[in-house]
């Protein structure tokens, strides 16, 4: 059986877990807190809605709050985007010998030192953005392009090509606000004319707040043009 490990068990974390599962993999998750398998059966049903697996079996998880416990194996860091956070964790799973491949959506390969595979939320939007010196070393990559995939090669900057794109208009859309006094109604009326009814804010609270106020705090980091929305702030 193939063996993969995830990295934390949060909002991309879970939806990882359950891919791999679904995919036939022997799952090995590190989460520091007790992990709420509800929560993973949840996701794991939600995917087989959303998904064809029927070509696959379903693996099997082991969980474990010592990451030194983790199985030499492919491992994808899905952890907040704590810049700090991720570079200690991963030179732990590089002592250890493991293949490390990164899942952050807003730093790149410079600040992290590795290679990366970012699954797009939700992950079956089947969007992924792999940045990979050695594409073979990713040896799932197969079997996620069987189930409809779309492979995007990243240059490993910030945000990738997906998350520079969406962040970018999200970040245009509360300066109009913020900086030239339009209100949120009148800038809605033209994403429903323009745009099909687009919607940003249910974009937001999919991502959710927090992890939109980061991923713009990384952006503006790398690009001081980048307008940072104040509003991400004051909601937290």
């Amino acid at each position: 059986m193939k063996k993969t490990n995830i990295i934390d068990f949060g909002l991309m974390g879970k939806q990882i877990s359950a891919l791999f599962y679904l995919l036939g993999h022997e799952i090995g998750v590190y989460n520091k807190s007790k992990l709420n398998i509800y929560e993973f059966e949840k996701q794991i049903k939600l995917l087989q809605r959303k998904i064809d697996f029927s070509n696959f079996n379903a693996g099997k998880i082991n969980i474990y709050q010592h990451i030194e416990d983790l199985k030499n194996s492919l491992t994808i860091e899905s952890l907040n985007e704590d810049l700090n956070l991720k570079k200690e964790i991963m030179q732990i799973l590089r002592d250890n010998n493991n293949i490390v491949f990164s899942n952050s959506s807003s730093l790149s390969m410079d600040d992290l030192n590795c290679d990366f595979i970012h699954f797009f939320n939700t992950i079956y939007i089947k969007l992924i953005e792999l940045c990979d010196s050695n594409l073979e070393r990713f040896t799932p990559l197969k079997d996620l392009k069987k189930l409809g995939f779309h492979i995007i090669c990243s240059k490993g900057n910030r945000g990738a090509l997906a998350n520079l794109l969406l962040f970018n208009e999200i970040s245009s859309f509360f300066k109009i606000i913020e900086k030239y006094d339009y209100n949120f109604k009148e800038c809605q009326t033209v994403y429903d004319l323009l745009y099909e009814n687009r919607n940003l804010l249910n974009i937001i609270d999919t991502i959710g707040i927090e992890l939109c106020n980061k991923i713009c705090k990384n952006l503006k980091e790398d690009d001081e043009n980048f307008y940072h929305p104040k509003i991400f702030k004051k909601a937290l």
